[in-house]
């Protein structure tokens, strides 16, 4: 019994191991189909910067030009390739491996150290390159900006910061483009001194705020006080000093504002009256004077503007005088108060005139009717008398000069 069995086994033996050898087969094909070698592309893994202290050290900074990220093709395994992403790969740059073209090199490595051997990283491009700069600090004094409106009847006359100047460290470039520190404060509503914490800003020369993380600041806040006092309305007067050129006259002075607000404390501010100007000079000038001065220097102590920059815009306008001969003859000359028993006679030297001088719209006005000559004789004795004085209206804007002699000559009848 035991014979024909196994006669029976070994007869289908070979079959047996045919069909196990083929099943195989057929197994390892089916699975080399279905998990067969794909390619894939994943893009954008960040790549981390290593070592930017051997930078630092040398005063450098830099900024990553390209090579932020990278893109990498991955050959293995359908089961283990088909599912991965950016996540799931390290990449990094050692930049103490700097070349002297400013370019590191990027490595790419599986986070998996089960796949790692299992499936090929080959980086799209390879290279970071860096811009290095010079880095530098400056200081600048911090600038304090209120926003907002106080109480009414009081205004932001002054403020301190602690401290006053901060360093601004950075790229060169960078750095350059700051023109202000500043702290910006609401005063919305107050009336009274204010001690606070600020924040500071920067600003570069077209007022745009500056946010740069290559760039730091020694501190971010600074301690501000504000102070905050009552206002008060006055005028300003302007004293214009000093003669015109020979020749020249002051026609006018012209300046605006013509008042101002003050501020401070009621016992300061309650004792001025008015602001004056009055160190403006003309002294020899020909020619119209326009400036401009800043009020706050005209300030007493411990009085404060409510605008802190006010100024006032001065102009002074000079004009040339002109002269002018007007002819007499001695018709044109009365004799007043004279007496019935006398003969009066009057001569005039050939030069004889009146010089006018005035400005020209005035000067040109000028008539004899208008200047009037006469000579008052009542006093006068009989006889000959020399350089006789001949009184002439005063014309506004107009100065006379008489040139020549004119000689009365008076006898009995």
């Amino acid at each position: 019994m035991k014979s024909k069995m196994r006669s029976k086994i070994l007869n289908d033996f070979w079959l047996k191991v045919l069909s196990v050898v083929l099943a195989f087969l057929l197994w390892l094909v089916v699975m080399n189909v279905s998990d067969s070698m794909i390619t894939i592309k994943i893009k954008g893994i960040p790549v981390q910067q290593l070592n930017g202290s051997a930078l630092e050290q040398l005063d450098k900074v830099y900024d990553v030009a390209k090579g932020d990220t990278v893109d990498v093709i991955v050959k293995g395994r359908r089961s283990l390739v088909e599912d991965l992403n950016a996540d799931d790969f390290i990449a990094t740059a050692d930049l103490s491996t700097m070349s002297i073209t400013n370019t590191v090199q990027i490595t790419v490595t599986p986070k998996s150290a089960a796949i790692r051997d299992e499936v090929t990283v080959t980086c799209v491009d390879n290279v970071m390159r860096l811009n290095l700069e010079e880095k530098v600090n400056l200081q600048y004094s911090v600038k304090v900006k209120t926003f907002g409106t106080v109480k009414n009847g009081y205004a932001v006359c002054a403020y301190q910061t602690s401290p006053n100047i901060i360093t601004v460290e950075g790229p060169k470039s960078a750095v350059g483009k700051v023109t202000e520190v500043v702290v910006k404060i609401d005063v919305s509503h107050h009336d009274s001194p204010m001690d606070l914490d600020g924040e500071i800003i920067l600003y570069d020369a077209y007022g745009d705020e500056i946010i740069n993380d290559k760039i730091s600041v020694s501190q971010d806040t600074v301690k501000v006080h504000l102070d905050i006092y009552p206002t008060k309305e006055v005028p300003v007067r302007v004293d214009i000093k000093g003669a015109p050129k020979d020749g020249y006259t002051m026609t006018d002075v012209m300046y605006q504002p013509q008042t101002v607000i003050i501020a401070g404390a009621t016992e300061n501010i309650e004792t001025v009256e008015e602001l004056v100007v009055d160190d403006i000079y003309i002294s020899g000038m020909d020619s119209d004077l326009e400036t401009t001065v800043s009020l706050k220097d005209y300030l007493p102590d411990n009085v404060f503007l409510a605008n802190a920059n006010e100024e006032v815009v001065i102009t002074v306008n000079l004009e040339e005088l002109v002269k002018k001969d007007i002819e007499v003859t001695i018709d044109d000359i009365n004799l007043l108060q004279k007496t019935t028993d006398r003969e009066y006679q009057l001569e005039l030297s050939d030069d004889f005139a009146i010089e006018v001088t005035g400005l020209d719209s005035a000067v040109e006005q000028v008539t004899i009717d208008k200047l009037s000559p006469k000579i008052f004789c009542k006093d006068m004795s009989v006889g000959s008398h020399n350089n006789v004085d001949i009184d002439l209206t005063e014309i506004e804007g107009v100065e006379y000069n008489i040139k020549g002699t004119a000689k009365l000559t008076i006898t009995s009848k």
